[in-house]
């Protein structure tokens, strides 16, 4: 999403996502010129009169074409909307939804499920994510909709350990790598290393104040993949859709031609042993996996909030951020 903002023209996007996450719905505000003299997200920016007048029925610039040619090949935009000036992607954004996709492996996906139950609703996750107070960040409270794991494709066994999984989680607001150590720690469930009640005990922040040292997962099955606006009403470009789904299939073609070659030299190799390899979950868990686990509530813990808070304090580094208050305001026309 775009909007139009007078002369700064400043920029908010919806989503700011780790390095290596990817994002197939991450919406922008910015102020663009227009062709109109009035409507929807229309204005006259301060200090600026109209000349002339605009002609009757003149189309809009077509923004998607124009952003797309000087966009590098990676970004491209496909849809936009115009919006109230006080719209701002990031701060009237009404949900954000994620998908972080990983193989079957030997997951306990019934026990990962059950796990995830627990995350619903407003919880406090200091335990679940990188506490950033060195940036004024205090507060860890937020908010889970809805959260739930399915299978990518149903027809195939539930016991292929090379079937595809998605995690979807849908919230307004989220912590800096907050669902890289949720998939972390569910990761841990579904190895039958951790019960699902390991989550209760993570966001009983009173009993458990301090994160135990833990792995995140990768970045890179993770992606933000829409972000909801309440009012708006997108204009999609069918050219720059079109296009984008042309350059996604010959993507598409060229992983899916190595994920099968990798397959079938993996079931070669398979068939030279007696014993079933099921560890393809693996490398999507950062750091050296130990010989002997250790149960994360035995672990060696990080330092509590309200030590980090007393730390940055005497080094005059924190400037407390109450993000409840943040009266920041865009001005607008959108693009998805």
């Amino acid at each position: 999403m775009f909007s139009r903002k007078s002369g700064n023209q400043q920029l908010h996007r919806c989503g700011r996502t780790d390095k290596g996450v990817s994002s197939f719905g991450q919406t922008i505000s910015i102020d663009l010129r227009s062709n109109l003299t009035e409507g929807l997200g229309v204005y006259v920016p301060e200090g600026h009169t109209l000349k002339n007048k605009a002609k009757e029925n003149l189309e809009e610039i077509r923004y998607t074409r124009i952003l797309n040619g000087v966009l590098p090949e990676g970004i491209r935009v496909i849809g936009w909307s115009p919006v109230a000036e006080s719209l701002s992607a990031r701060f009237d954004c009404a949900g954000r939804t994620y998908h972080y996709y990983f193989p079957k492996s030997n997951l306990n996906i019934d026990k990962m499920r059950t796990a995830c139950q627990f995350l619903i609703g407003e919880h406090d996750f200091r335990n679940l994510c990188k506490m950033d107070v060195g940036n004024g960040v205090i507060q860890f409270y937020r908010s889970i909709h809805s959260i739930d794991i399915k299978a990518l494709d149903e027809e195939k066994r539930s016991d292929d350990s090379y079937s595809m999984y998605k995690l979807t989680l849908n919230g307004k607001a989220f912590l800096w790598h907050q669902i890289r150590c949720i998939v972390a720690v569910l990761f841990l469930v579904g190895n039958g290393k951790e019960e699902p009640s390991i989550i209760q005990e993570l966001l009983d922040v009173e009993k458990n104040p301090r994160k135990p040292q833990f792995g995140m997962a990768s970045e890179l099955p993770l992606n933000l993949f829409t972000c909801s606006y309440e009012g708006v009403e997108w204009i999609y470009d069918d050219e720059a859709v079109q296009h984008l789904i042309t350059h996604y299939q010959s993507m598409w073609t060229a992983n899916s031609v190595k994920a099968s070659m990798l397959r079938e030299m993996l079931g070669q190799l398979e068939e030279l042993t007696d014993t079933k390899v099921t560890n393809q979950s693996k490398s999507l868990v950062l750091g050296v996996e130990a010989k002997k686990y250790l149960p994360l509530l035995k672990r060696l813990k990080c330092s509590s909030l309200e030590e980090r808070i007393d730390y940055y304090t005497k080094r005059k580094r924190i400037e407390i951020i109450d993000e409840s208050e943040n009266n920041e305001s865009e001005n607008n026309v959108a693009a998805t």
